[in-house]
């Protein structure tokens, strides 16, 4: 009796891990395979605020997230909440649009804002005059008031911060006692936006100008757009390129080196103050599904499933604990998408599948673990196959109608 059921589980086995082979991946819902890594090693989605609404979208200009609520800034924090600047109020939101932190004591005019690393963060207030970081509670930890319409500001890593003074078309920095080391005001016409790079140059929008310029620590011109329409804010990618917004034409362009457009996105914008790339956020984990016994030399069939945040094709790679693995497989579709394989093991004993997925910018999940047995065949239960039968109802009702 034991050998018949031996054999039943076995052919059963068999017929599971054909079956896997011929099905193949199964996906219930994004159909497209992404081909390429968004052309950005800074991420795949951008967030975008303009007078009636913030808007993340994708390299497609799908909208993968919105918020209707005109802002002047925003900021997509670490924790996956987003700083928003309104006028007289800023707020950090979570996904659903809940408010977890607020700040508007005093403000009239927010222009910016940036969340600091020590956690507080810094407010420029056109209306006021000023640039203050604030605390959690709301204590103002350090200011710098007497501007003139600072419509930026960024902290710098030498803990100075950089100031655009756009009434008098200048871009300062100041130190912690607010004393100016370096200003730059030649030829600028009404500056809006400042960052400071890597290269230690700095990246000035000049609106009134048409143009973004890149100075070096003498003020010279090293990099320049012209022939912009209004441009609001500017931000150099991890890819070298440069992300634009265009106010008077609603647009928002990203710019190689040389200038050249090499993505836009205008729909719907109205009137777009600030944009951002937003980070690019590492796969989950994939989960793994299938017998935890099995039998030496018979196929025993495993679903893979991982997941992307940012909704991009990812690749598996699986190591069988025997020595073995595939290498990485794909591109396949996130989310919905279960990929089906079997493996077969030679020698009876415990075996660690580990599996990783990467996106396709080549960022990886952690490893899921899922241990297997062999042990002798008088030692294999029919209830084995049962119990990963029950995960799988319909193979469980074929196998049913073939009467085995």
């Amino acid at each position: 009796m034991k050998k018949k059921i031996m054999s039943i589980s076995v052919c059963t086995l068999l017929i599971i891990s054909i079956a896997f082979v011929l099905i193949g991946p199964m996906s219930l819902g994004k159909t497209n395979i992404d081909t390429q890594c968004c052309g950005r090693l800074a991420g795949c989605t951008t967030l975008i605020s303009d007078n009636t609404r913030l808007v993340e979208v994708n390299n497609s200009g799908g909208i993968e997230w919105k918020y209707i609520l005109g802002s002047v800034d925003s900021e997509r924090l670490p924790n996956g909440n987003t700083l928003v600047a309104g006028a007289v109020l800023v707020k950090e939101i979570n996904m659903i649009g809940g408010i977890e932190w607020q700040y508007g004591t005093g403000l009239l005019g927010v222009s910016d804002v940036e969340r600091l690393d020590n956690g507080n963060t810094l407010i420029a207030d056109i209306v006021n005059n000023f640039v203050i970081e604030v605390n959690e509670t709301g204590v103002i930890k350090w200011q710098k008031t007497g501007l003139f319409l600072p419509m930026d500001a960024e902290r710098l890593d030498n803990g100075n911060t950089l100031i655009v003074n756009n009434l008098i078309n200048s871009v300062i920095e100041v130190d912690i006692n607010g004393t100016t080391v370096w200003e730059y005001n030649t030829g600028l016409w009404s500056p809006t936006d400042v960052e400071r790079l890597d290269s230690g140059n700095t990246l000035i929008t000049d609106q009134l100008n048409n143009r973004v310029i890149e100075i070096n620590s003498t003020g010279g011109i090293v990099w320049e757009k012209a022939g912009l329409s209004a441009p609001k804010d500017a931000e150099r990618l991890e890819n070298g390129n440069t992300l634009i917004v265009e106010y008077s034409s609603n647009t928002v362009i990203e710019v190689n080196e040389s200038g050249a457009i090499v993505w836009s996105y205008s729909s719907a914008l109205s009137g777009p103050n600030d944009a951002e790339r937003v980070p690019n956020e590492a796969p989950i984990a994939p989960t793994i599904t299938g017998p935890k016994k099995g039998i030496i030399n018979v196929p025993l069939p495993y679903i893979f499933q991982g997941d992307d945040p940012g909704g991009i094709s990812i690749y598996y790679w699986i190591d069988w604990g025997d020595g073995e693995s595939d290498g990485w497989l794909g591109p396949y579709l996130p989310g919905t998408a279960t990929i089906p394989i079997v493996h077969t093991w030679t020698t009876k004993g415990t075996y660690t599948i580990k599996a990783k997925v990467k996106d396709i910018c080549d960022v990886e999940s952690d490893w899921t673990e899922f241990t297997v047995s062999l042990p002798r065949e008088k030692d294999l239960k029919n209830s084995i196959l049962l119990q990963f039968l029950e995960q799988f109802p319909i193979l469980k009702l074929l196998i049913q109608r073939l009467g085995l």
